[in-house]
């Protein structure tokens, strides 16, 4: 029988995504400063992993694989939308005169939803509406799968954090490049939308595990006693 280990899914995740991080971003003629925006960002999200992972309960290969996915998604996720580019501070011309750069804010509830559904409703528009639905629905089914936290109003809660951090986190960084060259309009929207959709994806999560945890791990540990018993 294979160890069950929660610190091997740490592991195994990190490395994979190092692994492939430095296969696709270090190449031939690479600058120190890229070095650097590798180690920073790898490190905050290996820190927050191991600090979630030990808060964690793995007790069977089902478990064990949802930290496994728990760890890479949360790389994952970093890259999508709270990753920085460090060297973009070194690299551009710095012009001062920082500003906020209100085309990329909504505040307007579901005005960008309806937008992008009804108004201009093409494959990119609806795909990136149920990205958005869908983006913290991991997050909250691995929580309430490790045990991480046992309340589902709180994993709801914490959604809703998570979400409120990387808006506010994002308006931060548009506002940190409007001051350098070629930084007029920063890389992200802020958009209330989002943390609508990313709040209901959390709510998605959570009965996802419900059902899961009804249908899936009833069976599972059913199997697993009948396996014991036939080789006791």
């Amino acid at each position: 029988m294979l160890n069950i280990n929660k610190w091997y899914s740490l592991l195994a995740a990190s490395l994979l995504y190092f692994i492939y991080t430095c296969r696709t971003v270090l190449f031939e003629g690479v600058r120190f400063l890229d070095y650097v925006n590798l180690i920073v960002n790898f490190g905050l999200i290996l820190l927050l992993s191991i600090w979630l992972i030990s808060k964690s309960t793995v007790t069977n290969r089902i478990e064990q694989f949802i930290s496994f996915f728990l760890v890479l998604y949360l790389y994952v996720l970093h890259s999508l939308v709270t990753s920085v580019y460090i060297p973009y501070y070194f690299t551009q011309k710095y012009l001062g005169n920082h500003f906020v750069h209100v085309d990329q804010i909504n505040l307007i509830p579901f005005k960008t939803i309806f937008s992008d559904l009804f108004v201009i409703a093409v494959p990119v528009t609806i795909l990136q509406t149920l990205g958005n639905l869908l983006l913290l629905s991991p997050l909250a089914f691995a929580l309430l799968s490790l045990g991480v936290i046992g309340k589902k109003y709180k994993v709801i809660l914490v959604t809703f954090l998570t979400s409120l951090f990387i808006e506010i986190f994002q308006f931060f960084v548009n506002y940190s490049v409007s001051g350098y060259e070629y930084g007029y309009e920063g890389p992200h929207a802020v958009d209330i939308d989002d943390l609508i959709l990313n709040t209901t994806g959390g709510v998605i999560g959570v009965l996802f595990f419900m059902i899961y945890k009804k249908m899936f791990m009833k069976k599972f540990k059913t199997f697993t006693r009948q396996k014991i018993n036939y080789f006791s």
